[in-house]
């Protein structure tokens, strides 16, 4: 590793390079590659190819053909999500109480993490399960806080260089509901809760989750795993709106979104990050193989939620959640049927007329030519698994 230079070859995006050296890696390591992984790297080798569809447009000025091909939307994706981790942040920041706000982080010791890689779907259902009881825990003890918490989860499993690294961090509010549920209870200052017992707790839950769940693994794994203190940080963030806006760049991506790589005359890949202690850019080279390698470490079981909400958060706490908005004098979160109910169907803004189905403009997806920065005509669409569109001989009309 060192300091980061302007020195290399082309410039490649992180889709770019999974798609152009994922079919050689298939080809030596498909039979050790676990069926999710096979399915996600299927899922990023057609992203915006003819095999998942797309649209087809023509320009009247210059005569050029112009493709627009369908996004695959898987959650790893890098070139994907954009838009919908824009409204999620949008949705969250919304809800953000006018109190401090704490990052707690939990991250399992390193001779934990051969096991969790290999059992990921237990693994960080414990993980998640393990935190959240250790924080509401400690929070509930009278000599503490003496309140719930409502806590905003986010799964992370890698480092700035794709290191397999699993730790979950909470956003969580300065403060909680007492437990008769009347009064609010601010946390003091820059300060939730000891950072010693809460580490020591959350191992204990891990451990003791383990013991249930899957008491042979917990057989098999070293015992001093168990003797030291693990890591757990909490820091205080403000308004939570830039802890908020970390964490939503992750939360429709995996461990990267579609940045550029450089690729190296020796064929190497040059991946440039961030010091999290010096601040200061630097890099680590890297062979395409080992690049994937450390890319699908990452990926989730199938319909594996990263994003989870605990206490009062949690959507089956919404009551609870109303009654903390009206103790810091916030409105309600309300539904449309309690919106209706509570304000009355006159009170409610009537919604925007929407136009009759019509099919798409194509001044809507593509609204000038990339060449001549024209209008163009749409000429046709088509569906995965059909024949893609072929340009007409003649301009059309």
């Amino acid at each position: 590793m060192g300091a980061a230079t302007g020195a290399g070859g082309p410039s490649l995006r992180v889709h770019e390079v999974l798609r152009r050296w994922a079919p050689a890696y298939r080809q030596r390591f498909d039979a050790a590659l676990p069926p999710r992984h096979r399915e996600v790297l299927d899922h990023l080798q057609a992203c915006r190819t003819p095999v998942l569809g797309g649209a087809l447009h023509y320009c009247p000025a210059c005569a050029t053909r112009h493709y627009a091909y369908h996004s695959c939307n898987d959650r790893h994706c890098p070139q994907c999500g954009h838009t919908d981790a824009d409204q999620w942040l949008s949705d969250h920041t919304a809800l953000l109480l006018p109190v401090p706000y704490f990052l707690v982080t939990f991250t399992v010791p390193e001779l934990l993490r051969l096991w969790m890689r290999s059992h990921p779907a237990l693994a960080y259902r414990i993980l998640f399960a393990a935190s959240a009881q250790a924080l509401q825990d400690l929070a509930r003890n009278p000599r503490r806080l003496d309140a719930t918490l409502g806590m905003l989860g986010i799964l992370h499993t890698w480092t700035r260089t794709l290191v397999y690294h699993p730790h979950v961090h909470y956003l969580v509010p300065g403060g909680g509901l007492s437990l008769d549920g009347r009064a609010w209870k601010p946390s003091r200052g820059r300060f939730l809760l000891p950072v010693k017992p809460l580490s020591d707790h959350f191992r204990t839950c891990f451990r003791q989750a383990l013991e249930r769940e899957a008491p042979d693994a917990l057989k098999e794994l070293p015992a001093r795993i168990w003797k030291p203190r693990w890591v757990t940080h909490c820091q205080p963030v403000g308004s939570g709106q830039p802890a908020l806006r970390y964490l939503s760049r992750y939360v429709f991506q995996t461990a990267t979104g579609n940045r550029r790589l450089t690729l190296l005359p020796n064929g190497r890949l040059r991946w440039p990050y961030r010091n999290s202690t010096t601040r200061q850019w630097q890099h680590v080279d890297l062979d395409p193989f080992e690049f994937l390698r450390r890319f699908l470490q990452h990926v989730l079981p199938s319909g594996f939620h990263r994003v989870r909400r605990f206490g009062w958060l949690h959507p089956a706490g919404r009551r609870a959640f109303n009654r903390v908005r009206a103790l810091l004098h916030q409105p309600p979160v309300l539904t449309q049927a309690e919106q209706a109910t509570w304000l009355g169907l006159d009170d409610l803004e009537p919604p925007d007329p929407s136009p009759p189905d019509a099919p798409p403009s194509p001044l809507n997806a593509i609204p000038r030519c990339p060449r001549c920065h024209q209008p163009m005509i749409w000429i046709g669409a088509w569906s995965a698994g059909q024949t893609p569109l072929t340009p007409p001989a003649r301009a059309p009309p």
